[in-house]
């Protein structure tokens, strides 16, 4: 399939096709959602390890990953399936090793040592991010290759985020009762956590396989643009300037969203004291999102703009939350309606990585999509990594100890790391975008120019 043609590749995909896209998004809130909204609290507040030290575990794993990402998207993007694809094999072969590792990861055995399971943390952490990178960058990689219509990438790219809010709705309001119901307890433990990470694994699998027979690769570049050394990869990915616009943009909207995921837990049980309401509080920022995610991108409107004020808008919100007192919950279940509702930045920002790819291919005639994205997911995974350890060293240096009542000065902390703090890192993702030059004209232009060469290439080769 290799130079396919404009009438095989400039496919409009139904609302159908587009969903079956989307519940490869909806898999993977069962495993990275659920991760960074419980992982550390499972850590300090069950396993017993400190914030510090949580941290340190979590940056470690991100400077690995600097140098498994990139690897793993070349990978994948110089070998092809012949029935398959390129990129849905990764899916079908890796996520039973993504299940097992997040089991294995919420199963930290009752050792003596403090230093061993410290060891086991390190390594099941590790190997879990390394499985999850291994199906979700070639998930994200195929979707430049379902089709080269410029609306029907745009619809993919919505659904995919309005998937995003679904997903870690459903997981918010179901992970701590299932925690709970298999503890059998009325506060959570290992054993809960455990088997409820056996369900959400079950059935995230479940949706990724629907993924796989959802989807068909039609558009796959010539073999010269992907079949590059590494030296040439590195060049191609730090000059391409509207990529590193868009990379930065999603870095700080992620850093905003997964600082606050990380720690927000704690601010709802030991602040708002409400550990039973964390379900519903947890849900309403995306579940206040789930439209907005979706039809904003449809909008006829200048795509900056719409950033500019998705990012003042989260911002505005995060800092009400930080202001009015830990008792007025009906301010907080308003400002936090309000900040979902602002956050459809993500459908915007993460439909600006295939123009920007396009944009490449015309300038220098190399494709990497699976490159693009591995590079793309390692600075969400920083992202994830800075913002829970920031959050969590700060809690640390304000006095947090857990499974206590927390002092005035340790609740200030979990303040500052659940609202504050995000909502500073939102704002520097204005930055990037001033930068940003993707017209809908040169979109156009680069989709032309492109249809030309591949009509080109094929009759040469015919």
């Amino acid at each position: 399939m290799e130079g396919t043609t404009q009438s095989t590749t400039n496919i409009k995909l139904g609302f159908g096709k587009q969903i079956g896209y989307g519940f490869g998004e909806f898999a993977g809130q069962f495993f990275y959602s659920f991760w960074s909204s419980y992982l550390s609290v499972y850590y300090t507040d069950v396993v017993g390890i400190a914030p510090i030290v949580v941290s340190i575990i979590f940056m470690v794993a991100r400077v690995w990953d600097a140098v498994n990402d990139p690897v793993l998207g070349k990978v994948a993007d110089s070998h092809k399936h012949k029935r398959l694809g390129r990129y849905r094999p990764w899916i079908v072969f890796g996520v039973p090793v993504l299940a097992v590792l997040s089991i294995l990861m919420f199963h930290v055995p009752n050792l003596d040592s403090s230093q061993l399971k410290i060891a086991y943390i390190t390594i099941t952490y590790i190997l879990a991010g390394m499985a999850f990178t291994a199906v979700n960058i070639p998930y994200m990689g195929m979707q430049s290759t379902l089709t080269t219509n410029i609306k029907s990438r745009i619809d993919l790219s919505s659904m995919k985020s309005t998937f995003t809010c679904v997903g870690t709705i459903v997981v918010n309001l179901i992970c701590m009762p299932i925690i709970l119901f298999f503890s059998g307890a009325e506060t959570a433990n290992g054993r809960g956590y455990f088997l409820a990470t056996i369900v959400f694994t079950l059935i995230g699998a479940v949706l990724y396989y629907i993924t796989v027979a959802a989807t068909k690769e039609v558009y796959y570049p010539e073999k010269s643009t992907v079949d590059v050394d590494f030296k040439t990869i590195l060049r191609y990915l730090f000059t391409n300037k509207q990529l590193i616009v868009v990379i930065f943009g999603i870095f700080f909207s992620m850093l905003s969203m997964f600082s606050r995921l990380g720690v927000a837990v704690y601010y709802y049980i030991y602040c708002m004291n409400k550990p039973g309401m964390i379900g519903i509080l947890m849900i309403l920022p995306p579940l206040a999102g789930i439209l907005p995610t979706y039809l904003v991108p449809k909008l006829n409107v200048s795509r900056r703009a719409l950033v500019y004020v998705s990012i003042l808008g989260r911002a505005v919100a995060l800092f009400g939350i930080f202001l009015v007192d830990y008792t007025n919950f009906k301010a907080i279940i308003i400002l936090l309606l309000l900040y979902g509702a602002f956050m459809y930045d993500q459908g915007l920002i993460w439909g600006m990585v295939a123009p920007a790819i396009d944009d490449a291919e015309v300038r220098t005639g190399i494709r990497l999509d699976g490159t693009v994205y591995a590079f793309t997911n390692l600075f969400v995974k920083i992202s994830t990594a800075v913002g829970a350890s920031a959050g969590l060293a700060i809690m640390g240096a304000m006095g947090y100890i857990a499974n206590q009542a927390q002092t005035p000065r340790a609740m200030t902390g979990i303040n500052i790391a659940t609202n504050l703090l995000p909502a500073i890192f939102v704002l520097c993702g204005i930055v990037p975008f001033l930068f940003y030059k993707m017209t809908p004209e040169k979109i156009d232009e680069n989709r032309r120019i492109l249809e030309e060469r591949r009509v080109k290439n094929n009759q040469e080769n015919n």
